[in-house]
């Protein structure tokens, strides 16, 4: 009977047989098969990478007749030999599912399969008669072989991709004649054009590598050395895995998933020949294009690990050992990989590591491959084997039948009799001590090696070891399915790559010397009862004494506690009260500075009205600034202002602050110089906090220095090293200066100097945060200065130079005209509305309101396609605010929801805000109050998108 897991439900199809219904053709299956029996040595390709994957599992029929070494099936109903492993590794790529067919003889088999009744067959000769009953795949399962050398350095030879020997010279030994003749039907069987150059000494043939007479040898295994390569074995009679004829797509499939195989492994077929027969070969790694690419790319790989698990993963002074590192460590020398360890508790903790994507690898996996899939990972070849015994507990002896046998979770084992059960627990030390105590279990079992470092620290004297078991466990990396191609290819190659050299050291370093453990307290106490009694004693008072001290210091730790919390709350408050305020100011501020503009843009205000229309509009906007700075202030104390990062033109920001002091230094009768001597125009960094610290040092300049004065900005690239610069600013005057005296206190909160207010209002803050504001971009704010001839204001900020180019700005002055911009207009407060419409109207813009964001989500909704050019979206909003009404317009199914430019209007100027602004897909930000030439820029820029 067929055995699976899994059963698929397959067509009924069209006997092929009955189009080639000849028995002679039988008959030659049958007798090629039977030499394939009495003949058979694996042999592989090497196939380049191609990453595909089969999205569902799909059951397959495969004909698996018994043959030693091929097919074989076991006593206890498990399946091996070359066809097997074959499919085995095949399914990891596949996500094959197998039925195994094999109750009939082969003779029944083949029928069937040239029936199209089975999907799969292996071991089957090629034809050119074949053809017309099985798929054959692209690449071989095996065949006997001679060797096609070469040196390694000759990096234009690949040995998965035969079309590399197109062209190359092969030097072969006259006399092989049947070689020679092997040699040439390969060559003709792949379409390989080469040159024969022949010898009939067999010195000068054996160096004609050396001497680079011709690119190639044509030899055996005694040819090998160091420096060698083997591009291809030659076959006598190669053989495949074939597929039923109706199944094209699956043959096409099966030769992706071999060229897979043969690419991440090329000694696989090998290793199956050392397995079943009596043979070895090993070669030299060649990754491909797509395995360098993740090689390079590739950050420190997480292996999850047990942290004390000698000889697996073990740390001494400090130093990871063991079989684990020591594999990595040469893994690390084969392909350059780099890895860092994940420490789990136990095998189970290690396996939901690797599925919840917390670790890549597992790093000592002992179960096969069947037990693999199951818990939904792969594992590679074997770099080690672990010896295994058992460990029984003393009171089982006379039980018989039905004993318990303990497992630590994460494994996966047999018992040693059908009628024993199994009982899962934590990790090994558990399931000795489930032994040990005789009632939970009656044995366990587990490396040799383990079992020497749980001895070292604990007495189990109610177990016996029983070492006549010879078992041996394969200890193999983990990967998570389905797996990482290039992963999975580059560590199999690593692995694979191993001498037998370094495999018995990785062994012989960790399992021949013992480990040095530390004494525990069990097992001193064994060796030293009377000792370990007066140390407890003197342990339980000072322990008390321990005791008395954490309640004394918790005690005090929660009062302290306490304490924070009610900072933190009062923290909490003075921020949600600052944004309060922010709001509650700002809104009544847009009407003042929005009326204000109105009355002057309309012309009708006589020149005293003009006065002092400006006046209010310069008092406005200076309460608006002295608002932004306690803010600012808040931010900083609290820790929450942030320093963006982002490419800016420096040399066009200082051209910028020229132009927007140009009104001071004309009106105050200063001399404003600016200095810029710049390597690059683009550096990466915060662009509005040097432009706002410049901003509050050249205001103050300007406002310390008498008419007729000298104010110089200095901007100054000093150095330049591996790609970042060491700029340095400076805001120099010849005004009133700074007494010496008074030096230490100008950068302290809400300070001013004496008579500082004759010269213009502040608040004291503009120099406490432009000097927070360097220090969190990593500089220092410093100043020198003499009383009565001038300061300096300088620091220096280190900006990484920005090699791309700055995206031009969408919409410069007067590239766009407002006139018959359709705007939609989302505001509840009907005087900000009002505001609004009318500034919006004097550039002839078409304004529909909307009273809050339910509203203005209808409006758009049954508009046109198309009509509106930008929406002005308030942000605090009665019904559905304007966050939410943004992201329903986003959602909507029209092709403008996604492209209209939305821009925000709130009076919460905080990073937060802007943040949940930018989220919802806005794609402006405009902060109330704004001026008129700010929106009509904001309106400027979004149309121009």
């Amino acid at each position: 009977m067929g055995h699976t897991t899994e059963l698929g439900k397959r067509g009924k199809r069209k006997g092929i047989n009955q189009i080639y219904g000849k028995k002679k053709q039988y008959r030659k299956i049958l007798l090629l098969f039977a030499v394939l029996l009495a003949s058979f040595a694996p042999f592989m390709l090497y196939c380049p990478e191609v990453n595909a994957q089969e999205e569902e599992p799909r059951v397959l029929k495969v004909a698996f007749p018994y043959t030693s070494g091929i097919n074989e099936v076991y006593d206890d109903g498990t399946y091996g030999g070359c066809v097997y492993d074959w499919l085995i590794e095949i399914a990891k790529y596949t996500g094959w599912q197998y039925e195994f067919m094999t109750e009939e003889n082969a003779s029944e088999q083949l029928n069937k399969m040239a029936n199209c009744e089975y999907d799969l067959m292996g071991g089957m000769f090629y034809r050119e008669e074949f053809k017309d009953l099985y798929n054959y795949p692209s690449y071989i399962m095996g065949s006997n072989y001679s060797l096609l050398i070469y040196h390694r350095e000759d990096t234009d030879i690949k040995g998965y991709d035969y079309n590399t020997l197109n062209g190359k010279r092969i030097g072969v030994l006259k006399r092989a004649v049947q070689k020679i003749e092997r040699l040439q039907e390969f060559l003709t069987f792949n379409n390989i054009s080469c040159e024969l150059v022949y010898y009939e000494d067999t010195t000068e043939y054996g160096n004609c590598l050396e001497s680079g007479k011709v690119d190639l040898m044509l030899g055996a295994d005694v040819y090998m050395q160091e420096d060698y390569n083997v591009a291809a074995m030659i076959p006598a009679e190669p053989y495949y895995i074939v597929t039923a004829k109706d199944e094209p797509e699956l043959c096409s499939e099966l030769s992706w998933a071999i060229e897979q195989i043969y690419a991440a492994d090329p000694n696989f077929a090998n290793e199956l020949y050392s397995k079943y027969f009596p043979d070895r070969y090993l070669n030299s790694i060649s990754f491909t294009d797509e395995e360098r690419a993740f090689i390079q790319q590739s950050a420190p790989l997480k292996v999850a690990v047990i942290r004390d698990r000698y000889p697996l993963y073990y740390e001494q002074d400090g130093a990871a050992m063991g079989i684990i590192p020591e594999t990595l460590e040469l893994i690390t020398e084969r392909c350059g990989l780099e890895f860092e360890y994940v420490y789990a508790e136990n095998n189970q903790e290690i396996i939901n590591l690797v599925r919840e994507g917390k670790a890549d690898l597992a790093g000592g996996f002992m179960d096969n491959d069947l037990t693999a899939a199951s818990l939904g990972l792969a594992r590679t070849a074997s770099y080690a084997s672990l010896d295994s015994l058992i460990l029984r507990s003393k009171q089982s002896a006379g039980k018989g039948e039905g004993q318990v046998m303990a497992v630590p979770e994460g494994r996966v084992m047999k018992p040693d009799k059908p009628s024993d059960t199994i009982r899962y627990f934590d990790d090994y030390q558990e399931c000795l001590n489930a032994v040990n105590n005789g009632v939970e279990a009656d044995y366990t079992r587990m490396p040799a090696s383990f079992v020497g470092q749980f001895y070292a620290r604990n007495y189990y004297a109610n177990i016996n070891l029983v070492t006549d078991t010879n078992l041996r466990e394969e200890v193999t990396i983990a990967l998570p399915l389905p797996v990482n191609v290039p992963l999975y290819s580059i560590l199999n190659k690593s692995i694979n790559n191993f001498s037998e050299e370094e495999s018995y050291r990785i062994l012989s370093d960790n399992t021949l010397v013992p480990q040095q453990s530390a004494v525990t307290l069990e097992s001193f106490y064994y060796s030293n009862p009377v000792l370990a009694i007066s140390l407890s004693v003197g342990a339980i008072i000072l322990i008390s004494g321990i005791i008395i001290l954490v309640v004394f210091y918790s005690m005090r730790a929660k009062v302290m506690q306490v304490r924070l919390e009610k900072a933190e709350e009062m923290s909490r408050a003075k921020s949600d009260f600052l944004s309060r305020m922010s709001h509650e100011i700002r809104t009544p501020m847009n009407a003042i500075i929005g009326l204000t503009n109105l009355t002057r843009i309309s012309g009708e205000a006589t020149p005293k009205i003009e006065e002092n229309l400006s006046k209010i509009d310069s008092s406005a906007k200076f309460l608006l600034s002295l608002l932004n700075d306690v803010l600012d202030m808040s931010k900083i104390e609290s820790e929450k202002m942030k320093i963006e990062t982002a490419p800016f033109n420096l040399r066009q920001m200082t051209e910028e602050l020229k132009s927007m002091f140009s009104a001071q230094e004309t009106d105050r009768k200063l001399r404003l110089e600016m200095n810029c001597s710049l390597q690059e125009d683009c550096y990466t960094g915060d662009k509005m906090r040097i432009q706002q610290v410049l901003t509050n040092l050249l205001s103050n300049a300007c406002k310390f220095t008498d008419p007729g004065g000298t104010v110089v900005l200095s901007v100054e690239e000093r150095s330049s090293v591996s790609g970042k610069a060491e700029i340095y600013f400076s805001v120099k005057d010849n005004g009133i200066g700074i007494r010496r005296e008074d030096i230490t206190r100008i950068f302290a909160s809400f300070e001013q100097l004496e008579n500082s207010n004759q010269r213009g209002p502040g608040t004291g803050l503009g120099l406490s945060i432009s000097s927070k504001m360097v220090e969190l971009m990593g500089g220092r704010l410093q100043v020198e200065s003499t009383y009565g001839a001038g300061s300096e204001f300088y620091f220096s900020l280190v900006l990484p130079v920005y090699q791309g180019e700055l995206q031009a700005p969408h919409v410069q002055e007067g590239d766009i005209r407002l006139e018959g911009l359709h705007v939609l207009l989302a505001e509840d407060n009907d005087l900000n509305a009002e505001i609004a419409e009318e500034l919006l109207a004097l550039k002839k813009i078409i304004v529909d309101r909307a009273s809050d964001g339910r509203e203005a989500v209808s409006m758009f909704a049954e508009s046109p396609e198309g009509l509106y050019d930008v929406i002005l979206m308030d942000v605090n909003m009665p019904v559905l605010d304007g966050l939410a009404a943004t992201r329903e317009i986003r959602s909507m199914n029209r092709r403008d929801a996604a492209s209209v430019p939305i821009l925000a209007m709130t009076a919460n100027t905080f990073q937060d805000d802007r943040s949940k602004a930018q989220q919802c897909g806005m794609t402006g930000f405009l902060p109330k109050p704004f001026d008129v030439e700010q929106l009509y820029r904001a309106l400027k820029e979004a149309a121009g998108k």
